[in-house]
């Protein structure tokens, strides 16, 4: 419902409600309207409601007590058991192969059968992160001033320095280990970074350190090449291009073959089906690690930037669409005014009322940035009910400018090969 007048009344409970152009109408009595958009999450209701019960636990908790390192407790026992399963299962696969090639015969048969249990073993390896090939890294020498600040905040936090940044065009920050020796990097997407005043981009960067400097669970070897394993295999078992093609070339060859489709589908299903389970259940079995583990990130954050400004970048963080939305249409369609410029001015036109309806709305549905993390309604009022902090770090305009300076080179490869992809 819109008017194009200043004011309305809500069709619910009558109560005069301001009506922002171009934005939803919605009542701040009774929230009428506050979330209009239909539902468009595929995961089943009994999972939700099963997340939401644990997310609520856990903030009940947290509320009451304080916010710790997540124990051993036996969600945690049974996340490291299903990881090491996955682990273990390369190892057995490698020595079952040579224990058929030396010790059973006949050769004829012993051979096949070891090359499948290589193949398992191959299958299975463990992977270490890597970055793309094409991943736009910004180096120490290259941004002194960037480096300088993170390396503040690592000092402030206890936090491992960063090795290296990475840009990109999402509308995210990542913290993340990469190589056998799983050195840190911090990523910075393009759309939530410019949307950011400079506090608010020091309080996410503390949160991502903060991952490290917690030992996340996530971020640590075990749990991490197990779900880098499963990963690997549920792109492996899933309908992929090359699947189709293979099935419209076998009908364009016999119509009648219709069993290369069948296999391919059995096969999704049955394995990849397996592998998705699997890995959910890893998935359930660290969800309150999970979210406890943002918690303390944004515990540290707020020590770090301030308890306010940790809040208002994690309520800035629900305008990442917009935000990308807005660098998308100027690369796509063209444009005067700079990606990054348009970015700002959309972020910087959404009213105080908007913001709040999409807080509003995170509640109603608990919006969240993936399943492992909580709601930014619980985030922000958990944020608020302990005593305010000031900050440790404080970064400042002209320092903020300069960052941007130094990562106006790789901004700018970025968008140019976004652009080319459009």
């Amino acid at each position: 419902m819109q008017s194009t007048e200043d004011v309305t009344n809500c069709p619910d409970c009558g109560h005069q409600i301001r009506v922002e152009q171009h934005y939803v109408t919605w009542c701040d009595q009774c929230d009428w309207n506050v979330d209009p958009a239909p539902q468009t999450d595929p995961t089943p209701a009994w999972r939700l409601r099963l997340e939401h019960r644990l997310a609520d636990a856990l903030y009940r908790e947290l509320e009451t007590g304080g916010i710790h390192r997540p124990g051993w407790d036996a969600a945690r026992v049974a996340a490291y058991l299903l990881s090491a399963l996955v682990l273990v299962l390369p190892l057995v696969a490698l020595a079952s192969g040579f224990a058929l090639l030396i010790f059973y015969r006949p050769l004829w048969l012993s051979g096949p059968l070891a090359l499948l249990a290589f193949a398992v073993a191959h299958l299975f390896r463990p992977r270490a992160d890597k970055l793309p090939p094409d991943a736009q890294l910004l180096l120490r020498d290259q941004a002194p001033t960037l480096y300088g600040v993170l390396d503040r905040i690592a000092d402030a936090i206890g936090a491992q320095k960063i090795a290296a940044v990475v840009v990109d065009a999402e509308p995210n920050m990542w913290f993340g280990r990469v190589g056998w020796r799983f050195r840190p990097v911090i990523g910075i997407g393009l759309p939530l970074w410019t949307s950011l005043s400079p506090q608010e981009r020091l309080a996410v960067l503390a949160h991502e350190l903060g991952h490290g400097r917690n030992g996340d669970a996530h971020h640590g070897w075990v749990i991490g090449a197990a779900e880098s394993i499963l990963h690997e295999l549920r792109l492996t078992f899933s309908e992929q291009p090359l699947d189709r093609y293979r099935q419209d070339l076998s009908y364009q060859i016999n119509a009648d073959a219709t069993y290369v489709g069948l296999i391919t589908r059995l096969v999704n299903a049955t394995v990849g089906g397996l592998v998705r389970g699997y890995g959910w259940l890893l998935d359930r079995a660290y969800f309150r690690g999970s979210q406890r583990a943002e918690y303390l990130a944004d515990r540290r954050a707020a020590e770090v930037a301030g308890s306010e400004a940790t809040a208002h970048a994690l309520e800035r963080l629900l305008l990442s669409d917009t935000a990308f939305r807005a660098m998308e249409r100027v690369l796509r369609f063209g444009s005067e005014i700079d990606p990054l410029e348009a970015v700002r001015r959309a972020v910087n036109e959404v009213p105080k009322r908007e913001i709040e309806r999409r807080v509003r709305a995170s509640r109603s549905r608990e919006t969240r940035t993936d399943a492992m993390h909580p709601p930014t309604y619980l985030r922000t009022r958990l944020i608020r009910a302990r005593p305010a902090t000031h900050a440790k770090v404080v970064l400042g305009l002209d320092e903020s400018r300069n960052v941007d300076r130094e990562l106006a080179p790789p901004a700018q490869a970025v968008l140019a090969e976004f652009r080319s992809a459009l």
